[in-house]
C-alpha cells in the first residue's frame, strides 16, 4: 500500500526518505515485503505523505485559480 500511495503522489523512494527521515533502504525493503516498519517509522512516513499530498493540492489550487507561475513571477530564467 505504501508503494501505491507514493506512486500516486509521484514521489520516489529517495524523496520519501528525505521527507520522512526513514532510510530509502528501509522503505524499499518494506515495499518488497521483506521488512516491517516500526510504529515510529510508519507515523513519520504517514506525516510525510500527508504533507506532500497537501502541498500538491495547494499547487493544483494555485494553478487552477490563475496564480502567476514561477516563470511569470520572474523566479525562473
Amino acid at each position: 500500500m505504501l508503494r501505491e500511495h507514493r506512486i500516486t503522489l509521484g514521489i520516489s523512494q529517495s524523496k520519501l526518505a528525505r521527507l520522512s527521515g526513514v532510510s530509502r533502504f528501509k522503505i524499499c525493503t518494506h515495499e518488497l515485503g521483506d521488512v516491517a516498519l516500526t510504529a515510529n517509522e510508519q507515523n513519520r512516513i504517514q506525516e510525510a505523505v500527508r504533507a506532500e499530498a497537501s502541498r500538491l493540492r495547494r499547487v493544483s489550487t494555485e494553478i487552477q485559480f490563475g496564480q502567476p507561475s514561477i516563470a511569470e513571477a520572474g523566479g525562473e530564467r
